[in-house]
């Protein structure tokens, strides 16, 4: 292998290393990335989602139906919970948080399958 040869495979293998260090940094530990979910929500004062009953459905109770918001936040705000092992708080987004985004119900949000609270 020639000298030149050398050099770019040298400079190809600091860059990877250097592209693969990085990802892990700002997403395995700065956890900067952004995290969509759901909270509860309270249909007599907000506008929320709810997945309808369909006809015919046993499964389905309409005086047990959730209503819901989505909240899109960063991961880094989010408390470490196993919800298999105990009750996590929902996401909420606190009164001065940077990129915490709760979402209503509306006709610009709304998605197939969805309905919103009146």
């Amino acid at each position: 292998m020639d000298k030149k040869s050398k050099i770019l495979l040298t400079l190809f293998l600091i860059l990877l290393i250097g592209s693969v260090g990085l990802t892990i940094f700002k997403y395995g530990i700065k956890k900067d990335y952004l995290i969509y979910g759901f909270s509860p929500c309270d249909p007599i004062s907000e506008s929320c989602f709810y997945y309808p009953c369909e006809e015919g459905d046993g499964s389905c109770n309409s005086d047990e139906v959730e209503y819901y918001k989505k909240v899109e936040k960063k991961a880094f705000n989010i408390e470490r919970c196993d919800p298999a092992v105990e009750g996590c708080n929902p996401l909420i987004c606190s009164e001065n948080e940077d990129n915490c985004v709760v979402i209503y119900c509306s006709e610009d949000t709304i998605e197939e399958g969805e309905t919103c609270s009146s």
